[in-house]
C-alpha cells in the first residue's frame, strides 16, 4: 500500500462505508472528506466528520501505518493540533495529540476492494511505454479531449515558471528576457545553455543601437561568444574581430568560454555560428518584441519573422569560420520557426498577458496553439502508435506534458486517463 493511493481512496470515498467506526468502536459518518492540502500541515483541510453524536470540523491526516505520525514528528507540530480524524491502512499504534487526547482513527485495510488495488498495482508496475497502454483504447474520447485541453493550459503555466526566472535575471526587463529566451530556443537542443549565456551577457539595447549594421551586430555576438579569435585572420572574420575589439572596450563587454559551443554530431545548418548569424538578422528586423506580442501579429507573422537567413554573403559558403563549404542558403527552416513560436512566443504571450492583467492576450496564446500544425517527434509518433493522434500543436504540447509529467512520473491518480482506468 502507498500513501498516495490512500489519499485517492479517501478523497473519492472508494471504500465500504457500512458500519464505519473508529478503532475504539465509535460510529463514523463522513459528511465531507475535506480539501487536499498542497502545503505544510495535514493532508486534508476543512473536513466534516460525525463521530458518535458529535459533528467535528477540522483536518484529516492519512498514513499507511498510524505510527508514521510519530516518525514524521507530527506529535510536536502545532499544525496538527486540529486533526479530527486519523485515516490509516492499519493502526499499529494509538496516536496521542499534544493535549494528551487520543485522536480518533479508522482503518481501511478491510474496506477496499481487491480489484482496485490490483488495477493500481498494474499501473505502477507496468513496464510499457505508458502505464495504461493496455487500457487506453477503452477510454472515451470525450475524456481524452477534455484532459488534453486542461493539460495544454497546464503546460503553458509550467513554462511560465522558467520565463519568470529569466525575467528576474534580466532585471524584470521583458524585452531582454524575450531576447534571452529567443537565443535559447534558437540553440536547441545542444547549444541552448550556451546561447542563453551569450544573450545574458549582451544588453539588447546595445545590439539595437547597431541595428542598421549587421556586421557590427555579428561582431558583438561572435565576439562575446568567444568565436572571434586569432585563427580568424583574413576577410570577413578579421573585420568582425577588429570591430569587436573596439566595441568590447566601448561597452565593457565580456567574453564567455568558447569551449561551451557544440558542433559535433549535428547537422551543419544547426551550427551555433549559423544560428547566431540568423539571430542578428531577427533583431535587426524588430524594434520591440513585446509590442509584437500585444498587437495583432499572429502565428504567420511570427513564422515569417523567424524564417531568416544570414545577411552577409560570407555565410553563403561558410558554416563556421574555419573553412569554406559548397554554396548553400542558410535560411532558418519553417519547422524550426514554428517550434520557436510554439515554445517561446506563445508561452511568453501567455505569461505577459497574465502578468499585465490582459486576459485577451492569454486567450490569444491558447488559440494560436490551435492554429499551428501538430508537432512531429518520437513521442508524438509513439502516442499515435498507441491510438492517440493529434490535430494541432495544442494537442501535441499537451501530450508531451502528459508523457513527461504524468506517465513517466507514474502520476496515474492525478491523471484523468488513470482515474478512468482505476474506475
Amino acid at each position: 500500500m502507498q500513501e498516495q493511493l490512500l489519499h485517492f481512496i479517501w478523497q473519492r470515498k472508494l471504500f465500504n462505508h457500512t458500519a464505519l467506526q473508529t478503532t475504539e468502536g465509535q460510529p463514523v459518518e463522513i459528511l465531507h472528506p475535506g480539501f487536499a492540502n498542497q502545503d505544510q500541515g495535514p493532508d486534508f483541510l476543512q473536513s466534516r466528520i460525525r463521530i458518535g453524536d458529535h459533528i467535528w470540523a477540522g483536518h484529516v491526516e492519512i498514513h499507511v501505518s498510524s505510527s508514521s505520525w510519530y516518525v514524521h514528528t507530527h506529535d510536536t507540530d502545532p499544525h496538527y493540533n486540529n486533526v479530527i480524524l486519523h485515516v490509516v491502512w492499519e493502526e499499529d499504534q494509538p496516536v496521542i495529540s499534544l493535549e494528551g487526547v487520543r485522536i480518533p482513527c479508522i482503518e481501511l485495510h478491510s474496506r477496499v476492494e481487491k480489484d482496485l488495488l490490483l488495477r493500481y498495482n498494474h499501473l505502477m508496475e507496468n513496464s510499457g511505454w505508458i502505464p495504461c497502454e493496455d487500457e487506453l483504447v477503452n477510454v472515451p474520447d470525450i475524456i481524452k479531449t477534455s484532459w488534453l485541453d486542461r493539460l495544454m493550459s497546464e503546460r503553458l503555466e509550467y513554462k511560465t515558471g522558467y520565463i519568470r526566472q529569466v525575467l528576474e535575471r534580466c532585471g524584470n526587463d521583458y524585452e531582454q528576457a524575450f531576447f534571452v529566451m529567443l537565443a535559447r530556443h534558437m540553440g536547441a537542443p545542444a547549444n541552448s545553455d550556451a546561447m542563453e549565456n551569450l544573450a545574458l551577457k549582451i544588453p539588447l539595447q546595445i545590439l539595437r543601437k547597431h541595428g542598421d549594421r549587421i556586421d557590427q551586430m555579428e561582431s558583438i555576438l561572435f565576439g562575446v561568444a568567444g568565436m572571434s579569435g586569432k585563427e580568424n585572420g583574413t576577410g570577413y572574420p578579421l573585420k568582425l574581430k577588429r570591430e569587436f575589439d573596439f566595441l568590447k572596450r566601448k561597452y565593457g563587454l565580456s567574453v564567455i568560454p568558447a569551449l561551451q559551443w557544440k558542433f559535433l554530431r549535428m547537422r551543419p545548418a544547426h551550427f551555433p555560428t549559423i544560428r547566431i548569424a540568423q539571430l542578428a538578422v531577427i533583431i535587426s528586423q524588430t524594434t520591440h518584441f513585446i509590442s509584437l506580442l500585444t498587437k495583432e501579429a499572429g502565428s504567420k507573422e511570427w513564422i515569417k519573422l523567424f524564417s531568416v537567413k544570414p545577411d552577409n554573403e560570407y555565410w553563403n559558403d561558410h558554416y563556421h569560420f574555419k573553412s569554406a563549404s559548397p554554396p548553400c542558403e542558410k535560411r532558418l527552416g519553417k519547422e524550426t520557426a514554428i517550434s520557436i513560436v510554439i515554445n517561446l512566443v506563445i508561452p511568453f504571450m501567455f505569461f505577459y498577458g497574465k502578468e499585465q492583467g490582459l486576459p485577451k492576450l492569454t486567450e490569444k496564446a491558447i488559440s494560436m496553439l490551435g492554429e499551428l500544425p501538430a508537432e512531429k517527434n518520437s513521442i508524438i509518433s509513439s502516442w499515435k502508435k498507441h491510438g492517440w493522434s493529434s490535430d494541432d500543436a495544442g494537442q501535441t504540447q499537451a501530450l508531451l506534458h502528459l508523457k513527461k509529467y504524468y506517465c513517466d512520473a507514474r502520476r496515474c491518480l492525478d491523471c484523468a486517463i488513470g482515474l478512468q482506468v482505476m474506475k
